[in-house]
Order: C-alpha cells, then structure tokens, then sequence
C-alpha cells in the first residue's frame, strides 16, 4: 500500500508574487512605452493586483488539494470518505468491567439492569451498565459490561475499585466496583486514522477475508486502534491483533468490541474463525554512550538533549506499529548525525531483535551518557 506521507505536495497552479508584478509591469510599459518608476501610483496599483493574484493563486491550489486524500482534511475528508462508504468515527465513551458483589449467596434470582449507575470515587463520572444481567441463584457476585455516561477522554484511566459508588441501592448488592481499568474513551475521529481507513476501504470490498479487509474493519471498531496485525496460523482460523494509540495493549472491553466488530454476518467469512488477541510487548531499555568532539563541550547538555529527544521520537514510533524489529544499528544512525557527536556506542540493545507480526517494542527507560571528549 502507498505511504501517503511520502507522495509530493502538487501543484495545481503557479504562485509567485514577483513573477506576477513582474509580468504586469512589462505588460504596462509595453503598452505605455514609458519605464514604470516603484513610487508611481499605476506601480502601487498593481502591487494590490498581483497580491490579490498571487492569494487567489493559493487559495486554488489549497481547494484542489482538497480532492486528494492525502491531503484532504476536515469536512472535505468525510465528502472523499462518502465516496467508499466510509464515515468518521463519533466520539465513543470508556468501558470497564463492574463487578456486583452479594451479601451471600443468592437466595433467588436477582436482574442487574441495563443502565445501572456506578459512580467513580472522585465523583467526576458515572458509568452505567450496557445490558441486562441476571445472577443466579447461589451467585457471589456478576459482572457487567458498562460504559461512561460521557463521551470522550473523560472516562479513561480510572484504576480497579475506583468505580465504586453505586447511585441507586439495588437488592442483595452489597458492594461495586471495577476490575479492569476504564479505556475506550476516544474523541471523534481525527484526519490521519480516518484517511487510513479511506486508504484500506477497497479491502473491505472482498468476499473473501483478505488480509486488508480484516486490518480494516478491525480499525473501524475503534478510532484508538491505530495498528492491526493479522495471520492465519492454520487453514481456517484468523488470529486478529489490534494495538492502541501510545502502545497501550486493549484490555478486553476493546477486545469484545473488535470480535464483535469482525464478526458481523457481512464481515467474516462463513468459513472462517476469527480470534482477536492482545499483541504482546517487548520491553527493553536504551542506554547509549555519546563520545564529542572536544570543540563542541560546551554544548554537551545541549547534545544530550537532542539525543535525548530523537530517541524519544523513536521509541513513539515503535510502540505504535506492530512487528517493529529491535535494531541498535537504527539507534547509531539517530545519534550518529548529531553535529559534535564523535561516534555512538550503545550499551543496550546490545543486539537485534526481530519481532514477529503480534509483538510490539516498548522502550522503558532512556539514558544518554556524555562520556568523553575527543580530538577526533
């Protein structure tokens, strides 16, 4: 699949503000005979002509690129969307999981219905369960599905047991709260996970589960899903890996929501049985040695800060695309082109690491060391 990031900007139509006044003057004195002075009214004229030209100019060029995806935004995205059946994603709320507790064993059969509300301990947002739920008779407690009352961020990150307050009392329930961290939440979609979708829509107009179509429809379950891995280890079976914004690994509300998602009668294929697993992560840390030259000392702290901040640039881009491989050498390459930097050593990753399709790199800890100054 093209990378859209690499494809020229085009230009439709020329803007240059001095090739127009300078075409404008010549055609004036060709018509005149007379040399066009800068202070004369008629060169102040045409100043304001060619300033207007020359927005005008720009001002088609930004429209025109409004038809390519690559650099559509906004409403003119959802029209190029339209086109292939794509719609931006709203805004979703965060999910947990709430677990019921009982005063004892049931006596009799109890409902927890839909819309049961669950306070967080803060007081900031309440979640509310998505179904009906009946314990059973003998039952300790039952789970349940909820979501935040609120769409948007606001739900995320609440740790177990901080959803505990349970609006209104509910027979034999003697105790809630949640056991998964809440996560979810997402603002509408933005450009760039919207035009990736665009980009993988004419996947999805197979019949037969191509590889595209399942990356696809897995991205459309949630606008956080910014990467899918996807393979077959046996005839028949789809194993499905989706992994969120910033490396996080979905819990299994996501997970639900994408089996969910891909499981659709006019998604999967009859024949096929799809699992949706969380990728696993590799954790590493990077330690590096930077030698100077001795002309550049002085700026050392300002050499270890643009070290610091390309290695940060590099571990954000492993932990958003899956089966990145761990290469000390790409680490060297990085630092290595620092001005005042004399050579690289990097302690560790001591050594390359290749990844399979279902792993994710995640850097820890990064420490740059100045060690020595050199002559070179």
């Amino acid at each position: 699949m093209i990378d859209l990031n690499t494809l020229p900007e085009p230009v439709f139509v020329e803007a240059d503000y001095e090739k127009i006044i300078n075409e404008l003057i010549a055609s004036w004195e060709a018509q005149t005979g007379a040399r066009l002075q800068p202070a004369q009214l008629e060169r102040l004229i045409l100043d304001v002509i060619a300033y207007r030209e020359n927005v005008l100019k720009l001002a088609i060029n930004e429209a025109a690129k409004q038809n390519l995806l690559a650099f559509a935004k906004g409403e003119e995205l959802d029209h190029l969307g339209a086109l292939l059946g794509v719609k931006r994603l709203p805004s979703q709320p965060a999910l947990t999981t709430l677990r019921f507790e009982f005063q004892e064993p049931l006596p009799v059969q109890i409902l927890i219905p839909k819309g049961t509300q669950v306070r967080s301990s803060d007081g900031k947002v309440i979640f509310q369960t998505k179904e009906d739920v009946n314990a059973e008779i003998g039952s300790e407690y039952v789970d349940v599905l909820a979501e935040c009352t609120e769409v948007g961020i606001i739900g995320n990150g609440y740790e177990t047991s901080t959803i505990n307050e349970l609006v209104n009392p509910l027979p034999y329930v003697s105790k809630v709260y949640n056991i998964t961290i809440s996560t979810g939440g997402a603002d509408v979609e933005d450009d760039d996970h919207f035009r990736s979708r665009i980009q993988l829509a004419p996947e999805s107009f197979s019949n037969a589960g191509s590889k595209g179509a399942y990356i696809y429809f897995a991205k459309t379950a949630h606008q956080d899903i910014v990467d899918v891995a996807v393979e077959s280890p046996e005839p028949g079976v789809v194993n499905v890996y989706p992994l969120l914004k910033g490396g996080v690994i979905p819990g299994d509300e996501i997970i639900s929501l994408v089996e969910e998602t891909l499981n659709a009668d006019k998604v999967r294929p009859l024949t096929d049985k799809v699992q949706v697993l969380p990728p696993d992560p590799v954790s590493f840390d990077i330690n590096v040695d930077l030698y100077i030259y001795k002309s550049y000392t002085t700026l050392a702290n300002t050499i270890k800060t643009e070290a610091e901040n390309r290695l940060n640039a590099y571990a954000e881009k492993l932990k958003n695309k899956l089966g990145m491989d761990i290469v000390p050498e790409q680490i060297i390459d990085l630092l290595q082109s620092i001005p005042g930097v004399y050579r690289s050593q990097i302690n560790s990753p001591s050594e390359c690491q290749v990844l399979p399709l279902n792993q994710v790199a995640v850097v820890n800890l990064i420490t740059v060391n100045i060690v020595v100054a050199v002559d070179g």
